[in-house]
């Protein structure tokens, strides 16, 4: 199958002259997108926002015959595949990677001012990934003061950070307006005290946190390794639903991607945690639907993961699941976001 065979299957998406996903609305939306990343927010060699002419193959989708938007992660990973021993691991770590090589190549000027045009963003919520050893918060502020009117910035501090209560709020003040972690239950060690302290910094400077959750549930446990399956599972969604127990009920947690196969679980923390909210990068229509039915649309939030996804997928599939609802539509590509963002 052709990209051109595919986009005939599905609504609301075409190609540009790259060949790109776009998506493809004649109306007018209002779109906050509240997950995206640029070339300098990574935790690698910092790569100039400004660099004319880099591509992005977007590492994260599959071959487009093994595409499939019906199931809420898009990914490579054949659950078939053996992944026992230490190469398992090494291949895995070396695929993360070369992932966030190509964000760190693609997710420039040129290509995020493209996509924001092409598919009627109004706005990106830039996501830092930061590390015990590299903070890149304040680069995401220098997008924000360089373009105020199409980026947003969200800090990012890791846990065992020193200054890490400092550190939020000061950047509070700075005007950041939330913070992102991507962080593992094996990184931890098993002490997430730090993390529960974390997370008490940022509610009491009225951060809403953002991360990444849920587990790689399509991969058979029978076909990896100990080490691995327990760093699959690292992320799962169980893991930070029951961190929020040490938290108040009002808390503005943000399950990053939904929890990926998981949303059926982030509803119902959603239903126990009121003050919680699912983004929904990396969902289908059915599964956004299955989330809308289940808690509402007033606490579910777009979000793309540009530039390891294009922004035109998830968008697709948000406009699919609200069809003959405008309302629902409203608050998931816009109001939700501007909200809690306190815009």
């Amino acid at each position: 199958m052709t990209k051109q065979e595919f986009i005939k299957l599905e609504k609301y998406l075409k190609l540009n002259e790259h060949g790109d996903f776009v998506i493809d609305y004649d109306g007018d939306l209002d779109i906050i997108d509240f997950h995206t990343h640029m070339s300098n927010v990574l935790p690698l060699k910092s790569v100039d926002p400004k660099t004319i002419g880099n591509q992005l193959i977007y590492k994260t989708l599959p071959d487009i015959e093994n595409m499939d938007l019906s199931v809420p992660y898009w990914t490579k990973i054949d659950s078939n595949e053996k992944r026992k021993g230490l190469g398992a691991i090494v291949k895995f770590s070396l695929n993360g990677y070369n992932i966030l090589k190509d964000m760190a190549n693609g997710g420039t000027y040129e290509n995020c001012f493209r996509s924001q045009q092409e598919n009627k963003i109004r706005c990106n919520v830039v996501l830092p990934l930061s590390t015990k050893k590299s903070d890149c918060s304040m680069e995401a502020l220098k997008l924000v003061k360089e373009y105020p009117n199409q980026f947003m910035a969200f800090c990012s501090v890791h846990p065992h950070d020193p200054e890490a209560e400092t550190k939020i709020n000061n950047y509070k003040k700075l005007g950041f307006k939330g913070m992102k972690l991507k962080i593992t239950e094996m990184e931890l060690k098993d002490d997430y005290k730090p993390l529960i302290d974390l997370f008490k910094a940022c509610y009491e400077a009225d951060f809403p946190v953002l991360i990444h959750t849920g587990s790689l549930t399509h991969i058979k446990r029978e076909n990896t390794s100990k080490l691995m399956w327990k760093l699959l599972n690292s992320s799962r969604v169980e893991f930070f639903g029951n961190l929020l127990e040490h938290l108040p009920k009002d808390f503005k947690f943000v399950f990053g991607h939904s929890g990926i196969s998981e949303y059926q679980l982030v509803a119902k923390y959603l239903k126990e945690f009121p003050g919680s909210y699912a983004e929904l990068s990396c969902q289908s229509a059915a599964s956004i639907r299955y989330l809308i039915d289940e808690v509402g649309y007033e606490r579910l939030l777009f979000g793309s993961d540009w530039p390891a996804l294009p922004q035109a997928l998830t968008l697709s599939r948000v406009l699919l699941a609200t069809e003959n609802d405008e309302e629902a539509r409203e608050h998931i590509l816009y109001k939700n976001a501007s909200e809690l963002l306190c815009l």
